[in-house]
């Protein structure tokens, strides 16, 4: 626990400067400098503002002045200040805040007004969402638990929106005594979040108890009431685990997994071994489970059986269960059970599509198309071999050279295929490509069927606008709008390569148009993004390729000017996104608002569109005056009357001239069905950073995180993960005079360095680290010599130089103590602080997640940080010093796992780490809205999948049970017809 005083730093409150005008004293030698370069609000509530911490630091040498603040985005304010100086090397704070009235997107820059040489502009980003909370109602029934031990059950709660959402629980009844429920969670539900809150049931008398737990679903709503019930009875047991799952196994292969029985009670029970009770195919059995002598399990003592699974055919094997035979001697109750689960699995390498057409191409043109070679596999394959026979018809050739080409684990390879038609034949062309794949020392040949057609075309006849103008576009802001190429001919007419050229300036951005065949009267859409990032003129070319002798090549000029100003637009693009046409109009809401300290008049607003899908309204009549702070609500709809892309322009002008632009986009389609892909992860490689603190209160907690190694690894055991581990501890300087010396070498000062320092034990465990277990327990009793725990600066010098890639420590005289080796760049990152009491290190949370983060190459899907740490509600924990408020917020705000220090179960604690670690992801959210949710398929691995999933209508995802989640490597496939939403 911290001994001495500490000063907190509080950041001066900030002033908006009025003018847009930079201060006119002289320029100062110095550099402005921001902290995160980045403002990225991300998903805001609604109604709510959302703060942003954005540290001002001088790089320079000289001093510099900041003046006040400013911001082009409308929402986006920044609290006044005073004016003040930066001397070198000094840094200061200013709060940067975000309040959105409408959904969408807003863009921008903030503009610190220095009289520094160096810019102070800062992109500024974020997003308006709405947000509740969705909680099942089930009742729990706990059992007959033993007085003295604590039995926990779950209830799963989401946030299926994109903002943070509160969640409050209460316990109520006669016996609430009995019950727990979230003890050490937040009380708010990160964005996307679904949370799996304990509910734990710990007899304090015999006999029965009911309680009920009320959820809050949201603000003025009527609580969710869940009844508890439990029977507390005299005995003493545990079982780890309650539940195998041997994941997912080649055919033929066996897996095995070990279940622990522990009597921890004072009188011995009675021990037969185990036997299957349910064996669905015979794919398990009890490999092993030890005589005890006389029968007899002693008190304190522990067993280990193992069970093992050899699938006999592809999929999820049904459920099996091990009846364990311990119980109190003289007794014949039954006893407990273990379930077993399964998949047998297929081949790791994916070649999609399986069949590639080309459909129509003009003869004299060419069609590209590609082909993916999905890695599923734990480690990267080489695609060795690709055999490419034009079949009949036309020619099939590759698009590149046949080189070998490694294919990293969970990643992907192209490969193009060109299809030309043969002059005069008017027969369909077939053709084979052959992939051959060498994954270890396993050879594989996937083959993808190619097909195409060729046609003669008379000249193509076309229209396209002279010029795409995106007008005046704030700086940071993307707009994006539409470039057609329409067929006004009497004959269908053939088009290739739609897209950006590559020289045009980067503000502009497209996905190119696949080729296709435009019949008479039908356009093709080239949706382009303009983000201005400076202030000017930007320019592009937009061209495409069409079946015509002197004038196949068709160009469009693209421009627009980014620009800084106090009008804006929100949001700047409107996506309607995939529309069915026989579901009618999708409407969506704009605002034009005035941020200037004068009023603006805007004189006109016009749509301009190829067609008419589109409708603008808008409760006032143009031309119209709006006041400074004021806006102006505009509803815009969609009405699709063909397949394919849509874009249209809505300009605004000013009584100045200027022209603002907000795009307009959406895609038509009559298909009924859609099919969305997924590949569940494979976490092959990951490493874990334990953080301890080595204060004086935390002796029992360090024998309790060490003796329940084999919980944290369930997870990853069941996934065969490869892991490296570490420890280090809160304290950065020695402290020698704490409640006792530090063991490890450094006095409990690591300063981020690996424990133990002196290198007496192994200092990274892996799976082939020997007793990996009891070098694990002995690396967490880092002491109890310290009294500033600094856990979060730790962790940040423990993962930056000159630690991070050194094999030693070039500032200490020890030998071989840096941690080069520890951290890889292709595996996941798991960070764990355990302490019981708050951080106190030198930076705000903000500046920590955006270094971890840059370590993954800011992939969220790589980084996992959870927390072992004083509750915010110390009434649930007496025992914690303080709340550990900066782990908690840093944990949830990366989606990580929050766990009390007074756990009363440390293996279940453990064990929900494990997962949030090493676990696979349980949640695919679909790209659509299904019609009929009833007709939703879901296949793993090309297997239909009838049972543990679930259809969550709040997310509009399939939600797969914890324990049927699809096993790391897994091809997901959701087919289900399209709705209208």
């Amino acid at each position: 626990m911290r001994r001495a005083l500490w000063v907190a730093w509080v950041a001066a409150a900030v002033v908006v400067a009025v003018g847009c005008e930079r201060p006119s004293s002289q320029k100062a030698n110095s550099a402005f400098l921001v902290r995160p370069e980045v403002i990225e609000f991300g998903p805001a509530a609604l109604g709510r503002t959302k703060t942003f911490k954005l540290k001002l630091a001088n790089g320079g040498r000289a001093s510099y002045r900041v003046e006040g603040a400013v911001s082009s985005v409308p929402n986006v304010e920044i609290p006044p200040f005073e004016p003040f100086t930066l001397s070198a090397g000094g840094e200061q704070e200013i709060e940067v805040h975000f309040t959105p009235q409408v959904e969408g997107v807003v863009q921008g820059m903030v503009e610190i007004l220095t009289d520094s040489e160096s810019s102070g502009e800062v992109p500024v980003s974020g997003r308006g969402v709405k947000a509740f909370v969705e909680v099942p109602e089930t009742a729990l029934d706990f059992g007959n638990v033993p007085m003295g031990l604590v039995e926990m059950r779950e209830v799963t709660v989401r946030n299926p929106s994109d903002v943070e959402s509160p969640l409050v629980m209460s316990l109520h009844g006669t016996d609430a005594d009995q019950f727990t429920a979230g003890v050490g969670q937040s009380s708010t539900l990160a964005p996307g979040e679904e949370r799996v809150v304990p509910v734990a049931y710990g007899p304090k008398r015999l006999g029965s108890a009911e309680a009920a737990l009320h959820l809050v679903r949201c603000d003025g709503c009527e609580p969710v009431v869940i009844p508890l019930h439990g029977m507390g009875v005299a005995s003493k047991l545990e079982i780890t685990p309650l539940r195998v799952d041997f994941g997912r196994v080649a055919l033929g292969a066996t897996a095995e997994q070990s279940i622990t029985v522990r009597n921890q009670g004072t009188e011995p029970l009675a021990w037969s071994g185990a036997q299957l009770l349910d064996n669905p195919g015979g794919v398990y059995k009890v490999v092993s489970a030890p005589t005890m002598a006389n029968g007899v399990l002693a008190a304190g003592a522990a067993v280990e059986l193992r069970v093992a699974f050899t699938p006999a055919v592809l999929g999820r094997a049904r459920d099996g269960r091990v009846e364990l035979g311990v119980r109190e001697q003289g007794t014949t109750a039954p006893g407990p059970k273990v379930s077993l689960a399964g998949e047998g699995g297929t081949s790791c390498v994916t070649v999609l599509p399986k069949k590639l057409d080309f459909g129509v191409v003009a003869e004299g043109m060419t069609g590209t198309r590609q082909v993916q070679v999905l890695n599923r596999c734990r480690d990267a394959v080489l695609v060795n071999n690709l055999q490419l026979d034009t079949l009949a018809g036309g020619y099939f050739t590759l698009a590149q050279a046949p080189a070998s080409v490694t294919v990293p684990a969970g990643q992907s390879a192209f490969i193009g295929v060109t299809f030309s038609p043969r002059v005069g034949l008017k027969d369909s062309s077939a053709g084979q490509l052959a992939v051959t794949v060498r994954a270890g020392g396993a050879t594989s040949t996937e083959g993808v069927v190619l097909s195409g057609e060729g046609r003669a075309f008379k000249p193509c006849q076309y229209l396209v606008p002279p010029q795409l103008s995106f007008g005046k576009v704030p700086v940071g802001a993307s707009v994006a709008l539409g470039v057609s190429v329409r067929n006004v001919g009497t004959e269908a007419c053939y088009l290739a390569s739609m897209q950006l050229s590559p020289a045009s300036d980067a503000a502009f951005s497209a996905t190119p148009v696949p080729n296709a065949v435009l019949e008479p009267g039908k356009k093709a859409t080239l949706v382009v993004s303009f983000k201005p990032e400076l202030e000017g003129a930007h320019s592009g070319l937009a061209e495409a390729w069409v079946n015509h002798p002197t004038a196949g090549h068709p160009l469009v000029s693209v421009s627009g000017e980014g620009v800084k100003g106090c009008f804006a637009v929100q949001p700047t693009t409107v996506d309607f996104g995939i529309a069915k046409l026989s579901c009618g109009p999708r409407t969506r809401e704009l605002i034009a608002v005035n941020d200037c300290v004068g009023p603006v008049t805007v004189s006109g607003m016009a749509l301009e569109q190829e067609d008419t899908e589109f409708a603008v309204t808008s409760s006032d009549a143009f031309p119209v005056a709006i006041l400074p702070g004021s806006k102006v609500r505009l509803s815009a709809s969609y009405t699709p009357v063909d397949d394919g892309d849509d874009a249209a322009a809505l300009r605004f002008t000013l009584a100045d001239g200027s022209e603002y632009t907000a795009g307009l986009v959406g895609r038509g389609v009559t298909k009924a069905e859609q099919t969305d892909r997924f590949f569940q992860e494979s976490e092959a490689k990951v490493d874990v950073l334990f953080v301890v603190d080595n204060s004086g209160s935390m002796m029992e907690e360090q024998q309790s995180l060490g003796q329940n190694f084999a919980a944290f690894l369930s997870a990853a055991n069941q996934a065969s993960v490869d892991y490296r581990i570490g420890v280090t501890t809160t304290g950065l300087d020695p402290s020698p005079g704490g409640w006792s010396e530090c063991p490890g070498g450094s006095q409990g000062g690591e300063n981020g360095r690996l424990f133990p320092v002196d290198g007496s034990r192994p200092r990274i465990i892996t799976p082939a680290t020997p007793n990996a277990a009891s070098v694990f327990a002995s690396n967490t009793r880092v002491g109890v010599c310290h009294w500033n725990e600094q856990g979060l600066d730790a962790a940040h010098r423990a993962l930056s130089d000159p630690l991070l890639y050194n094999v030693d420590d070039p500032r200490t005289p020890q030998a071989s103590d840096g941690n080069g080796g520890f951290l890889r760049e292709e595996a996941k990152l798991a960070i764990i602080f355990l302490s019981d009491e708050e951080d106190f290190s030198s930076q705000p949370v903000s500046f920590y997640e955006t270094y971890f983060l840059a370590l993954k190459g800011n992939d969220k899907s790589k980084l996992s940080i959870n927390a072992i740490v004083g509750p915010a509600d110390l009434g649930t924990c007496p025992t914690s010093s303080s709340s550990g408020n900066r782990y908690i917020q840093l944990a949830q705000s990366t989606g990580g796992s929050v766990e009390s220090i007074c756990t009363p179960n440390w293996a279940a604690s453990l064990e929900k780490l494990s997962n949030s670690a090493f676990g696979p992801n349980r949640k695919f959210p679909l790209s659509e809205e299904p019609a009929d949710t009833t007709r939703i398929v879901v296949a793993v691995d090309g297997v239909p999948v009838t049972s543990g999933w679930e259809y969550d209508a709040g997310t509009n995802s399939i939600l797969f049970d914890r324990a049927s989640a699809p096993s790391p490597g897994s091809m997901v496939e959701v087919t289900y017809p399209l709705g209208c939403n």
